[in-house]
């Protein structure tokens, strides 16, 4: 763990920004809890997209992109926590096979 200063834009809960040294805009910070929340979200769409084979290609990219991109920052959230000797703020964990392919990589090669 690294303590650092940073600029704190707002403290509003569940909305702070802040900005980090060396960055040169403020990120806005997504609690763990609510992280985790939009990332089961996202799976429900993937999920729901997955069973309704009409809906388009640029649907199935777009939601697969978003559902990748929030797990990837949940599964980075729940490694620096376990490393750190920190319990996460809610019960189910997750797990790189809770992604939903809809676009298989080939087809992402092509685009």
């Amino acid at each position: 763990m690294v303590k650092v200063e940073l600029a704190v834009y707002s403290d509003a809960s569940n909305q702070a920004v802040v900005q980090t040294p060396g960055r040169r805009f403020p990120g806005s910070v997504i609690q763990g809890d609510s992280l985790s929340i939009l990332c089961a979200d996202a799976r429900q769409l993937s999920q729901w997209i997955e069973a309704n084979s009409d809906a388009n290609d640029d649907v199935r990219w777009l939601a697969q992109g978003l559902q990748e991109a929030l797990l990837s920052r949940l599964l980075h959230y729940q490694s620096t926590l376990k490393e750190s000797g920190i319990d996460l703020p809610y019960m189910r964990i997750a797990a790189p096979s809770d992604l939903v392919v809809l676009v298989e990589q080939d087809a992402a090669s092509d685009q």
